[in-house]
């Protein structure tokens, strides 16, 4: 039986529309958008399609705080792997239900987790419950500190554990660190497995990251990359801040999506990505936030207001409108991950949608606004989203999240958990 809501806009393909329609919800799918509506608790909100994250650390969720004022590689070697590593199966969970509260709660429909190199098998358990559409992944490195680098006959083996467990809305993707963290074996045995569509490391990220010999001797990280297979329309590229001459042509050529980040690449002191330059050469370019210990908030649009400022300084104050970065966290986001259906607002396509309600000083400026989508991408979502919805459930209403399990432990608890255990692994690896 169809359902219906009835809103006071909706935000399409066609643009932003500022007046009554009710919207007809059949099992998943959206049947029917009507204009009219008069009855309800949602006629001062906007329907959205929901927003989709294409690089997220779940688990990192629990860290945030705790890897201040450092860059990429010290980040990481003093403070995100000796925390990763000490993980139990109640705080990786406790970690992965607090994001998806804070996810859900700012209109993320979708979205693609990284992992842990370990344990990645209780993120997919958490994510099937929830009802949220994803790809899972297990972070794999086989290079780096023996606390938290394993074998790459054991990657493999826990990636096959970890898929099996996907289904439903929870599909599977290889996760390869970076470059440093990664033999040839571990690149060879992915390049021999074209089963898994979707494909992710972050590439390019760091000035210290290019001084790899590797990566100096083959002219840059995506042609790095590229020499061991892995470029093309089912990969993703996260930060790509540090491209050699010739590189962007590269990942225009093979189709190979790059995620901007742009929080994480300010705060580790990273540097800009040059966005606008990679979109006029036809580069698919998704927006996401990363994780919270580099970003210190779950918030996709608060990223892309960012991205959007970014673009004014590396392109000019036009270059992109608000339609372009919609799409870039929506339709173009959802069909990188292989959600068909998903990123519309349209009769037909996947039930995905969120409910924002702005104050009635916004709906007048959003109805007469140059760039409208743009102004409303700008608000504070999380501070205005009423609902979410996935495949027509109702993931988050109100500050209600009644498919999510509740976590196993407190989030202090299960932070004092963890740093604990990063402290007595920083102090065996000391020299």
């Amino acid at each position: 039986m169809e359902k219906t809501i009835a809103v006071g806009g909706i935000l399409d393909g066609t643009g932003l529309r500022i007046e009554p329609f009710t919207i007809g919800i059949d099992g998943d799918r959206i049947r029917s958008i009507r204009r009219g509506g008069s009855e309800g608790d949602f006629l001062r909100c906007i329907a959205a399609p929901g927003l989709v994250q294409t690089h997220l650390h779940l688990g990192q969720t629990l860290f945030r705080g705790l890897a201040e004022n450092r860059r990429l590689l010290p980040w990481l070697e003093e403070r995100i792997w000796p925390l990763e590593a000490s993980h139990t199966p109640d705080t990786l969970a406790t970690s992965v239900v607090l994001s998806l509260r804070e996810l859900l709660a700012s209109g993320c429909t979708g979205l693609l987790d990284m992992g842990t190199v370990e344990l990645s098998g209780v993120t997919v358990d958490v994510l099937r419950r929830s009802g949220i559409r994803a790809v899972a992944c297990n972070a794999l490195m086989d290079e780096g500190p023996d606390f938290i680098a394993r074998d790459a006959a054991w990657l493999m083996e826990e990636s096959a554990r970890v898929r099996a467990a996907c289904g439903g809305l929870v599909r599977y993707g290889y996760a390869p660190r970076f470059a440093l963290s990664c033999s040839d074996r571990l690149w060879a045995l992915l390049a021999a497995d074209p089963s898994v569509r979707i494909r992710t490391t972050h590439a390019a990220e760091a000035p210290g990251e290019m001084e790899h010999p590797g990566i100096s001797a083959a002219g840059g990280n995506v042609r790095y990359l590229d020499d061991r297979g892995f470029t093309g329309p089912g990969t993703l590229l996260a930060h790509c801040v540090h491209l050699a001459a010739g590189e962007p042509e590269i990942l225009a050529a093979t189709g190979t999506r790059v995620v901007h980040c742009p929080w994480t690449n300010l705060r580790l002191g990273s540097g800009i990505a040059r966005i606008p330059e990679l979109v006029a050469l036809g580069v698919d370019v998704c927006v996401a936030s990363d994780g919270a210990p580099c970003n210190n908030r779950l918030d996709l649009a608060g990223d892309l207001r960012l991205a959007m400022g970014l673009s004014a300084v590396t392109g000019s104050p036009g270059a992109l409108r608000g339609g372009h970065w919609l799409r870039s966290a929506t339709l173009r986001a959802a069909e990188a991950l292989g959600f068909a259906g998903a990123g519309e607002l349209r009769p037909g396509a996947c039930a995905d949608l969120v409910l924002l309600e702005p104050t009635e000083p916004e709906r007048g400026e959003l109805a007469s606004a140059e760039d409208p989508v743009r102004m409303l991408l700008e608000l504070d979502w999380p501070a205005r989203v009423r609902m979410t919805l996935v495949a027509g459930r109702v993931l988050y209403a109100d500050g209600e999240y009644p498919t999510l399990p509740p976590p196993p432990s407190g989030a202090a608890e299960a932070r004092s958990a963890v740093l604990a255990g990063a402290a007595v692994l920083t102090a065996r690896s000391l020299p």
